[in-house]
């Protein structure tokens, strides 16, 4: 996604942040003309383009929420319904309420791939420059919603007046000092995931949180580390069904198209096949006809030749055109008799 992130779901399903849409066209620009490209390419050029067909945001999605800092809206989520499929190397399931939970106390590795910038000063680059950068991984932990209000309280400035409207928001941390990687511009709506036994659970996306930005302008933060919420997806299985079922009906309708193709070119098919094999019926009817006719002429001929004629010789034979002639004695005489 240009100048954005976005996690892949399934073959035609992409999540990210509804931000990122309301920011760059809006919902019409991106049914029109949104596109988006392959996981972890590091150039476009020349890359194949997917569009989008549908975009589905929630109803209670708040933009900017009317807070002092702009970048903390409600229910930041989006739904990217492609037209056609991108392959799927891994298996993606929502992650539930338990399985987060297990994810907290277990200390599980949390993994977000995303484009946005691992400097301050990257900002300067041009468009191209930022269209083509290779994606980087940002490694952590998740934070349960108690641990992310601890992790406030250590710093001066406590929770902010407006924490109230994140009740249950988990968090992952950030620090570009460590090996772990940070969030910055353009990893927005890159998706956090734990990967168990070949399957990613996906449990939120990027976009909201960074009232410590690790990552401002030039390149010195503000403080580190930093911290993420995340809105658990487990909230929007509702949008997700929603978006599952009209793949599925999409997949139907090009299911019934390609085999109504089918049909139709087998029925072309046979017709043709039929066609030849009449046409060869009434070619090989015509070459039999033709061909009786010549050998009754030819028999004709033969009898004119041979029937009466004389012989040489007492019960010789003779065989023209299917014809046996016998040398018989008839009044004195040895002649050809047809069929004895």
């Amino acid at each position: 996604m240009a100048g954005a992130s976005g996690f892949l779901y399934s073959e035609r399903i992409v999540l990210t942040a509804a931000h990122v849409i309301e920011t760059s066209g809006g919902i019409s620009y991106w049914e029109r003309q949104g596109i988006i490209y392959e996981p972890g390419i590091s150039n476009t050029e020349g890359q194949k383009r997917y569009r989008v067909k549908q975009v589905i945001i929630p109803k209670t999605y708040v933009a900017y929420a009317g807070h002092p800092f702009n970048i903390q809206p409600i229910d930041d989520f989006a739904i990217l319904i492609l037209s056609e499929d991108i392959p799927l190397t891994k298996k993606v399931m929502i992650a539930t309420e338990d399985q987060m939970q297990r994810f907290v106390k277990e200390k599980s590795k949390v993994e977000l791939v995303g484009y946005g910038f691992q400097n301050g000063n990257q900002r300067n680059n041009s468009w191209q420059q930022n269209m083509n950068k290779s994606p980087h991984k940002l490694v952590s932990s998740l934070s349960s919603p108690e641990m992310v209000s601890q992790f406030y309280k250590r710093y001066p400035d406590g929770l902010p007046s407006w924490w109230s409207i994140k009740d249950g928001v988990y968090g992952v941390v950030q620090n570009r000092t460590e090996t772990g990687g940070s969030i910055c511009d353009g990893d927005s709506g890159a998706g956090f995931f734990v990967e168990e036994k070949n399957i990613r659970y996906y449990f939120g996306y990027a976009g909201t949180g960074l009232i410590y930005n690790s990552c401002p302008p030039p390149v010195k933060p503000f403080r580190a580390p930093s911290m993420s919420w995340i809105t658990p997806a487990y909230k929007f299985l509702d949008l997700i069904k929603t978006a599952e079922d009209i793949v599925d009906e999409d997949k139907k309708r090009e299911f019934y198209e390609i085999e109504k193709e089918r049909i139709a070119e087998e029925l072309k098919a046979r017709q043709e096949a039929e066609l030849k094999a009449k046409i060869n019926e009434e070619e090989r009817l015509k070459i039999e006809a033709i061909s009786a006719e010549i050998i009754k002429n030819n028999q004709s001929l033969a009898r004119k030749l041979y029937a009466g004629k004389p012989c040489s010789k007492i019960r010789s034979t003779k065989v023209v055109y299917n014809i046996k002639f016998t040398c018989i004695k008839k009044n004195n005489k040895l002649v050809w008799n047809q069929g004895i």
